[in-house]
This record gives C-alpha cells, sequence and structure tokens, in this order.
C-alpha cells in the first residue's frame, strides 16, 4: 500500500515489434470464427480457493461463453461478461472490500464481444485473451461507462469503488479494445486503471477514432500507486494515455495518430522505456498545471524513438520553480520532430532527425548540490551485460506466456499429488514435480491454490513455471523458526549451478510464526532471461496467514507470532544475470480480508538484498521491512526503474536500531547504532561497496511515525525519519535519475554525511532530484 496524495525485447527502434503492434496491423472490427488453441484454455481446469468459504463449489477459472458471451459481434455480451467477472461471491467496487479468497480468471476466446456499459472489473482477478487470436471488445455507438474496461468504478457517493492505492494483484492481458464505433466527439476512454502494486497490462490493443475533434483516451489512471504496463499498442484519440499515479513503469508502448501520445496528468516518478511514438502532435506533455504550478514531479524516458510528431516532450518548467517537471531523457531517436523540448516561451531543445544522447532539467547533485540544470549531459556507460545483443537499449524480455506450446508441454502441480487446499504438506509432492518437470522440458503448471511447504523447494535449472491466478506457496512450521538461522523457502539454483529459470503468476507466502524464512533466495547463474515475472512475496495480512487484525492488531506489542520473515528476497554472490520485472516484496500493512483495510504491525528483518551481478529491476517495489527494503552490497551492473519502497508504519515503535531482528555482519546489516539525526528507521535503499548502479526513477516513502502521518505534511517538516537513501563505501558509477522521497529529512547520505536535504528539494507532495551521481 502506498499512502499519500489521492490525488512505471529492445531491439532497434525501427524494428520493435510486439504481438500487440503486429496484430493491429489486422482488423479489430472482426476476429476469427474459429479460436485458435491455447493452452491455457485446453489444459484441465482444477485450481482451489484453498480459504474461500465453499471450495469445491468456487470456479476459478471462468470462459465467458460458460456465461453466455457470444463473441460473435452482434449480441450485446455487457450482462453476460460481468456476470462470469461477479459469479460465486467475489468482491466489486461497489462493496468496497478487498480480498485474497475469491481469486479468478475470467477468460475471452477469439471473437469480438459487443459491449454497451462497461466490463467492472473485480479485485483478484486477471482478465485474459487468447494470445494467438486475440479477442475483441467493441463498444457499440452509444456505449456509457467510464472505461470499456473499468478496474475501480465511480460509485453514487462520487468516490471510487476502492481505494486505488489498495487495488492489488490484478491483470489485463491479450485483449483488443475497439473504441471506433463511438462518435469521435464523445468523449471515451478504453480502460480505467487507478491502480496499485501487482497489477499489470500486457499485450493489448486500443483503437479509438481520429477523427476531427476526437474526444476518445486509451488509458485513464488519475490515482494509485502502481504499477507496470508493457507490450500495449494504441491508435487515434485525443490521448494515447491520460495518466497520474504516484509511481508507475511503462515499457514497450506503440502510440500513433493520437493528438497527444502520452499526457502525464501528475506523478511522484514515472518511468518510460521503449516508447514508439510516430505521426502524433505531441508525443508527451508533462506541463500539466503550468509554469510554477506543476503537478508532475518527475519523468524519466529511455530508449524510444518518436516519428513525425511536432512536439515530443512539452514541459512548463521553469528554474525558480520548485523541483517538479524534474525531466531525464536518454538513447532518445528522433526522426522528423521539430521540437524536441518545447517550454512554456517556446522551444526549450530542438529536434529534427537525430539522437540525444542524455539530457535532462531540474536538480542535480554530482556528487554536490543542488544545482538546478536543463540541458544535455554525460551519459553513463551503460554495463555490457545488461544490453541486448547487438543493441545500446537494455536487454528486456516480457512474461513469458507460452502462446506456442500446447497443452501437451504442461504439467499440472495438482494431476502429479499436491493438493493445494492449504493445509496438506505438498512438500514432496511440489519437489518431485520441479524435479521431475525440468528434467523433461515440461511447464510446470501451479493451478490455483495454497501450498503448504515444511521446508526448501529446490527450483534446478531449466525450469519454466506458471502459476494461475496467482497460486501460493506458503511456508509454515519449525524449520523456519529460528531469528539467527534464516532458511529459504524457495531455492533457486544453488550456488555454482547455470542455466535458466523462468517463474511467473504466483506468490510466496508464510503462515505462523516463520522468523526464519528467506522468501526466495537465487543462487544461479545465466547470462539473461532467467528470472521471475509478476511473482510478488506476501507476509501476513491474508486468510490463512495467521497475522491478520486478530493476531497483530497495531495496539499490541511485537509478539514472536508476528515475527513472520527473515527477508523477502537474496539475490546472492553466487547469482547472475537475475531478471525481475513487476515483483512486489509485501509486508502486509494492513488486513487484505477487513472490510475498512484495518492496520496491522507484522514484523519482517529485511526486503531485497543483492550481492549478485548483472541484475535487472524493471517495476519492483519492497516495503515494510524492518531493517532494509533494498540493499546492494558488493554487488554490481544493476539497472533498476521504477524501484519503490515505504518504511514500516510502526518504526519507531521499535525502530531499526531495536528491531527484533538482530543485525547479521555476514549479510552486512546496516549498523544503527548512531545514524544521522537520530531517527533511525528503515533504509528505502542503501548502497554499499557496489558498482556501476544506474536507476531509472526510485521512490523511497515514509509516511508514518508509529501511525501518525503528522511527520509527512507536505512541504514541511517531513521528519517521519533523518535519512532513506545511503551510499557508502567504496561505491562507483553509481547514476540515479528522478529521486522522489517522503518524509525523510536528507534524501541522500554518503557514509554518514548528508548530501542533500528535503527543503533544498521540494516538488510535489514528495521531494524530488532530477540527477544524482557518485
Amino acid at each position: 500500500m502506498s499512502f499519500g496524495a489521492a490525488t512505471k525485447v529492445a531491439t532497434a527502434a525501427t524494428g520493435f515489434r510486439t504481438k500487440a503492434a503486429e496484430s493491429i496491423e489486422h482488423s479489430v472490427a472482426a476476429a476469427s470464427a474459429a479460436d485458435t488453441p491455447y493452452w491455457l484454455a485446453d489444459i484441465a481446469h482444477q485450481g482451489v480457493a484453498a480459504f474461500n468459504p465453499n471450495p469445491p463449489g468456487y470456479k476459478v477459472f471462468r470462459n465467458v461463453k460458460d456465461y453466455g458471451a457470444k463473441g460473435d459481434g452482434v449480441t450485446d455480451d455487457t450482462a453476460a461478461i460481468n456476470a462470469a467477472i461477479s459469479a460465486g461471491g467475489r468482491f466489486g467496487p461497489a462493496g468496497r472490500k478487498t480480498s485474497t479468497t475469491t481469486p479468478a480468471i475470467v477468460y475471452f476466446p477469439s471473437g469480438t464481444y459487443l459491449i454497451s456499459t462497461s466490463i467492472i472489473d473485480y479485485y483478484f482477478t486477471q482478465l485474459i485473451g487468447n494470445p494467438n487470436a486475440m479477442p475483441v471488445i467493441k463498444a457499440t455507438a452509444g456505449f456509457v461507462g467510464l472505461g470499456l474496461i473499468d478496474g475501480d468504478q465511480y460509485q453514487s457517493d462520487g468516490n471510487q469503488g476502492w481505494i486505488s492505492t489498495n487495488v492489488f494483484f490484478r491483470q489485463i492481458r491479450n485483449l483488443k479494445l475497439d473504441l471506433t464505433g463511438i462518435p469521435a466527439g464523445t468523449a471515451a476512454t478504453g480502460i480505467h486503471w487507478p491502480t496499485g502494486q501487482a497489477s499489470s497490462i500486457q499485450n493489448v490493443v486500443i483503437a479509438m477514432s481520429s477523427g476531427a475533434g476526437t474526444q476518445h483516451q486509451g488509458i485513464f489512471i488519475e490515482n494509485g500507486s502502481g504499477g507496470w504496463m508493457t507490450d500495449v499498442t494504441i491508435t487515434g484519440g485525443l490521448y494515447g494515455a491520460n495518466v497520474g499515479n504516484q509511481q508507475f513503469t511503462m515499457r514497450n508502448i506503440v502510440i500513433s495518430n493520437a493528438v497527444t501520445a502520452i499526457s502525464q496528468i501528475w506523478d511522484w516518478g514515472w518511468t518510460y522505456q521503449n516508447l514508439l511514438i510516430s505521426d502524433c502532435t505531441t508525443a508527451v506533455s508533462i506541463s500539466n498545471g503550468g509554469a510554477g504550478k506543476q503537478l508532475v514531479g518527475s519523468v524519466n524516458i529511455l530508449d524510444s524513438t518518436i516519428k513525425n510528431c511536432q512536439n515530443f516532450v512539452e514541459t512548463a518548467w521553469q528554474p525558480a520553480d520548485l523541483s517538479t517537471g524534474s525531466l531525464i531523457l536518454e538513447n532518445i531517436n528522433l526522426n522528423n520532430v521539430p521540437v524536441a523540448v518545447k517550454g512554456v516561451s517556446g522551444t526549450v531543445l530542438a529536434g529534427g532527425s537525430t539522437t540525444i544522447s542524455a539530457w535532462g532539467q531540474g536538480h542535480k547533485y554530482t556528487p554536490n548540490g543542488p544545482a538546478n540544470f536543463q540541458g544535455p549531459f554525460t551519459a553513463p556507460t551503460r554495463p555490457s551485460a545488461l544490453l541486448a545483443s547487438g543493441s545500446n537499449r537494455y536487454f528486456t524480455k516480457s512474461k513469458p506466456q507460452y502462446a506456442q506450446s500446447p497443452v501437451a508441454s504442461f504439467v499440472s502441480i495438482r494431476s502429479v499429488g499436491a493438493k493445494g487446499d492449504g493445509s496438506t504438506d505438498d512438500t514432496t509432492a511440489i519437489q518431485s514435480a520441479l524435479t521431475s518437470a525440468a528434467s523433461a522440458g515440461k511447464i510446470l503448471f501451479f493451478d490455483q491454490g495454497t501450498y503448504k511447504v515444511t521446508n526448501t523447494l529446490y527450483i534446478p535449472p531449466g525450469s519454466r513455471i506458471v502459476g494461475e491466478a496467482y497460486s501460493v506457496i506458503m511456508a509454515t512450521g519449525s524449520v523456519w523458526s529460528s531469528i539467527t538461522n534464516p532458511v529459504p523457502v524457495v531455492r533457486i539454483g544453488k550456488p555454482g549451478e547455470s542455466g535458466s529459470v523462468e517463474w511467473s503468476d504466483m506468490i510466496v507466502s508464510t503462515s505462523g510464526s516463520t522468523p526464519g524464512a528467506v522468501l526466495v533466495e537465487w543462487n544461479l547463474a545465466a547470462t539473461s532471461g532467467s528470472g521471475m515475472w509478476d511473482v510478488h512475496t506476501r507476509i501476513g495480512g491474508f486468510q490463512g496467514s495467521q497475522q491478520q487484525v486478530a493476531q497483530c492488531p497495531t495496539s499490541a506489542a511485537v509478539s514472536v507470532a508476528c515475527q513472520v520473515g527473515y527477508m523477502s528476497m537474496h539475490i546472492t554472490k553466487a547469482a547472475s544475470g537475475v531478471y525481475l520485472e513487476n515483483v512486489w516484496l509485501w509486508t502486509a500493512d494492513h488486513d487484505l480480508e477487513s472490510p475498512t483495510d484495518e492496520r496491522i504491525s507484522v514484523y519482517t528483518g529485511r526486503g531485497l538484498l543483492v550481492e549478485g551481478k548483472n541484475v535487472w529491476l524493471y517495476g519492483t517495489g519492497s516495503e515494510h521491512h524492518s531493517l532494509y527494503q533494498y540493499q546492494f552490497s558488493g554487488a554490481s551492473s544493476i539497472v533498476a526503474g521504477f524501484v519503490q519502497t515505504e518504511t514500516p508504519y510502526y518504526q519507531p515503535n521499535p525502530d531499526a536500531a531495536n528491531s527484533p531482528y538482530p543485525s547479521n555482519l555476514a549479510l552486512n546489516d546496516p549498523n544503527y547504532s548512531s545514524c544521522l539525526g537520530g531517527n533511525c528507521n528503515s533504509l528505502g535503499l542503501r548502497i554499499l561497496n557496489t558498482k556501476d548502479v544506474i536507476i531509472y526513477g526510485a521512490g523511497l516513502y515514509s509516511f508514518f511515525n508509529n501511525y501518525s502521518t503528522t511527520c509527512s505534511t507536505f512541504p514541511l517538516p517531513e521528519n517521519c525519519q533523518s535519512m532513506i537513501f545511503s551510499v557508502e563505501g567504496s561505491t562507483s558509477g553509481l547514476v540515479v535519475y528522478g529521486l522522489n522521497t517522503v518524509g525523510t529529512s536528507y534524501m541522500i547520505v554518503k557514509d554518514g554525511t548528508a548530501l542533500a536535504t528535503v527543503a533544498d528539494n521540494l516538488a510535489t507532495y514528495a521531494a524530488t532530484i532530477a540527477y544524482f551521481t557518485f
């Protein structure tokens, strides 16, 4: 959860293609009458919602045609689709409640689904189409609603159904949205998507009217704390994307023939990677609010191509303003773009057909500052191991969907003996399946379920693992009882092993007191492309965790029962070539089953520890660990962005110096015996003895002091804690773009000395620094 103001395939740009980009060449007015095979539709559906009130009667996988949808392009399928989403006592926006007990995949076979009002998304829902013949959702001419898909429907009181920062665990994949039947002058939206973490949109096409005066917008986000989006193609409209959120990462976004491709409503920080924007008046506008009142904190754009647009970026930044409107452009190809950066008084940076190596505006620290700057600077040298083959762009790899793999390539974990019922010990069955599937070259499918394990699971090289609606591995038992003897729950490879692992769409959790649990330990060495996509750690706060309001209320003293994790994830010294995309390491701050999102106090030691090399961290977050959220220690060659953290809400009761988790010198834990300013809360990001780290956007937030928010009141005092970002030892080659902090007095500290204060860098609700290098 994020708290704060209400109101984130690399190839040469000319060759950048996604399935979504290719599919837009075909008509979205009709779809194949015969559904092309896709394994997810064809595999036996035997997932179980383990903690649902009626597991045998609850259906996880729902095909919309089983609920009456025709997909013939003639019948109004709105009611049938919404019935498929809501069936089974699920939690929608009207009820304003979240729950982990009703996970669902709502599947769309190929076809054209005519709708006249919005498809209303529910909590913990994945809307998935067939990627081999993408289904079309087509609006009628008289369509009524905010979004063909509405991710957080406004209710009769004028408020969204859910608090958008609390909307987790959902996806939209493999769909075409067709708004072209709606008159151009009628306001219309493809996807309304105010959202929190562990959410994603992937492989989606949105087609809108390009007619004069068009009022269509492809994606509308007005608030939230996200988020991840990739492989999205948008044509037409007034806005391709009209977006505002605390932080977000968006990659492989193709937009053409819009008036404004991307309109940034507001943000604290946003990262755009691999944009391909063409034939628009303006590619990216960050000027909302105007000079002196910009609502955009920071934007980073990298590895992108802009073609045949009048303006690349529109900004209202001025040197005398607060540190709003911070902007970094790196490795940008312009083709027939007369104005690269347009300011309030005209052209700031001329365009043409050229390459922008590195250009920015805002406050900079090199490492001392602040200094206002607006202009070019020397781009950092990117570690070659992090680049795509034959390219100067970073390597990226979208989440595998195994679209071309027949169903015979998959092995169901339940079919080979695991129960997933939340009570049976599935350790032996899972380990056997992991070993045999890797040996046989099969893809292991974790049917939806909660798989109780009582000892470490070992994932061997060559494994490919995919979950269903966020299947859960849940650790419990005495193996993890010692707070001084950490033991992995899931171990990927052993030290010295090499190879590749692909792991997607799952959650690793704990149940009961497990203070020695390291939820994920990554040892495997790889070149590239081995990693986790949409795999999250979730500690406490859900049905079955034994750490809900009844067990871990905020009023209670620290108890052993609520000490539940030594570390969320460890990338060890042996590991290399580790790729993380849309990964959220979350210690619960509130009870997901509570009707009022009631807060809880759950204690974990460490977030993500990186000691390896050649690591990609795209769209990751780490929250509410007592010692640190991210620590890079003795590591090398890391690219990250956007990274987002939150300090535990209970601190300083106890603070990091008095955490129930004792310091471990072998892991180079922070020494909080004396800290700058005497306010020793958990660090958001600590980098020590590490080289070659480039971060494209970071949001390090501390909203609370023992559950009070008076310490993070904008603009000052911002003193929930003294320091939140620490650089130490022999660290070199460090670059941070778009650093945003909340609630900390000092934004950057080097070896105990403050380099940057919040008072010097006030911006939006967050303080912002455009560029820091050391």
